[in-house]
């Protein structure tokens, strides 16, 4: 059990560093694999206890102001990534793997879909809370100051301002967020598994991303996504757009994966030499950091995974995904 508090200890700490926040959840998936699902839930537990009573003890003089609903928000969205992790391996934490079919993927969508859901009051709340606001105006204010300090005089007006800055990221905030939930929930999951199944010298059991398809029927969430985003242009679909941005940007993440499966199924079954192989990655980890050029190699990778329902590359028949 000391073990299992270490990790719970090292997720915390991972979460109040800021910059290991992405990874937080990843010691806990790691006991999960190695020590399976009391010790899970145990270090799940202890870790959210950790959390919450350092934000708290941060927090106290301020409550009574824009500090509520901080941690509202915060407490939230720790709360829905520990519940996601779990939910996404539910099976295997009630060990019964045919408990939900549909596979891994099919549950990380319902997970997103459910801290959607979940979101919806959290945002009205935040949004009529005028403390928080006030709060937020001042952080936006502030960096749009450093900004303007940071890119020198730039004639009569400033450069940036603190209400510009924050209606655009508003703007990718609310179009995006449920896609950076599932990048979290999936690569803490990933890891996770990889690093325990390899401390005790198992096979991590993931599907490699040579063979990752998404099933056929995740085709039409795509086209639904993509169907609300283009309506929005001709009648204005107020919140589903939002939505259908979320949606649109989750099917493409997936069928981006897929697309650079079926170059790397490609690259292997052409025989290609390891150092060919590494720089064909290199040349597209530098493309997608290329203004521009990123969006068109996006659409076009995910449109290679897509074309896929149609056209079988990696002549395997039908998949499920990541099914384990």
């Amino acid at each position: 059990m000391v073990g299992t508090l270490v990790a719970a200890g090292v997720s915390a700490l991972l979460y109040h560093l800021g910059i290991g926040l992405p990874a937080f959840l990843i010691p806990l998936q790691v006991v999960r694999v190695r020590r399976g699902t009391r010790h899970f839930l145990v270090a799940a537990a202890a870790a959210f206890a950790v959390i919450a009573g350092v934000r708290l003890t941060l927090a106290a003089g301020a409550l009574a102001e824009a500090g509520t609903p901080a941690l509202v928000l915060e407490m939230s969205v720790v709360l829905g990534m520990l519940a996601g992790l779990a939910w996404i391996q539910l099976p295997e934490l009630l060990g019964r793997p045919g408990l939900l079919p549909g596979g891994r993927v099919v549950r990380l969508l319902i997970a997103a879909a459910a801290a959607g859901l979940a979101s919806v009051p959290l945002i009205s709340y935040l949004g009529r809370n005028q403390a928080f606001a006030a709060g937020l105006n001042r952080l936006f204010e502030a960096a749009a100051a450093l900004l303007n300090r940071l890119m020198g005089p730039t004639g009569g007006e400033a450069g940036f301002r603190g209400e510009e800055l924050a209606a655009m990221t508003r703007a990718v905030f609310l179009r995006s967020y449920l896609l950076d939930y599932l990048l979290v929930l999936t690569f803490c999951w990933w890891a996770g598994s990889v690093i325990g199944a390899r401390s005790l010298g198992r096979s991590p059991g993931v599907t490699p991303l040579a063979r990752f398809r998404p099933a056929e029927g995740l085709i039409w969430p795509l086209i639904a996504g993509l169907a609300l985003v283009l309506l929005d242009l001709v009648v204005p679909l107020g919140p589903l757009e939002l939505a259908g941005w979320n949606l649109l940007l989750i099917m493409l993440f997936l069928y981006g994966l897929a697309g650079l499966g079926i170059l790397r199924f490609l690259l292997d079954r052409l025989g290609a030499p390891r150092s060919m192989r590494l720089a064909a990655w290199l040349v597209l980890g530098v493309l997608a950091f290329a203004p521009g050029v990123n969006a068109a190699l996006a659409v076009v990778i995910s449109g290679l995974g897509v074309s896929e329902t149609w056209i079988n590359y990696r002549n395997r028949g039908k998949e499920q995904g990541v099914n384990r």
